[in-house]
């Protein structure tokens, strides 16, 4: 519960953690963008939408996803600037959970050239988003102090005594 209160009441971390995370996925984008145009550049109008098809349309949205999933890792279970807690061993352990479609993707087609089915294709995009939006929880979480010992005592002595008092009765 501590954490979900967390999350709706720091703006300004959201802010720092949004800043980032879309930083880093318009950097990792910016090479794909950039092949896109030098492509257009080069072939006629009507060849613009084969040429975005040929960008994104082998599966390179898991590569980009398991290019994610490092910093979501490190940022889960090895950073060792802030102490590891609940909430980021939770967002860790989902996000590895999740890794296990596109890791065994990557052991049969390492470079997701022979991958056509376009449903496949497409949930390449969830997986992306997916992997974003944990790295940017991670970093939320990772700025965000965990509750003093003191704080933790003083709630549980509160709910031990309301729960003598209904004994009591």
């Amino acid at each position: 519960m501590y954490w979900l209160k967390q999350f709706f009441s720091n703006s300004h971390v959201h802010g720092r953690a949004f800043a980032e995370v879309f930083c880093v996925c318009l950097f990792s984008l910016a090479p794909l963008a950039a092949n896109l145009f030098s492509r257009s550049a080069s072939a006629d109008v009507n060849a613009m939408s084969g040429a975005l098809d040929s960008l994104f349309g082998r599966g390179q949205m898991y590569l980009m996803a398991y290019a994610l999933f490092g910093t979501v890792f490190w940022l889960a279970f090895l950073n060792p600037q802030k102490d590891r807690h609940n909430a980021r061993v939770f967002l860790g352990f989902f996000a590895t959970i999740l890794m296990l479609p596109v890791i065994g993707f990557l052991g049969v087609d390492p470079t997701f050239s022979t991958l056509a089915n376009p449903e496949i294709v497409k949930k390449g995009y969830y997986f992306y988003f997916a992997f974003a939006s944990i790295y940017y929880l991670l970093i939320f979480y990772t700025e965000i102090q965990p509750p003093s010992p003191i704080d933790v005592l003083k709630r549980e002595t509160e709910t031990l005594i309301d729960d003598y008092g209904k004994l009591a009765q």
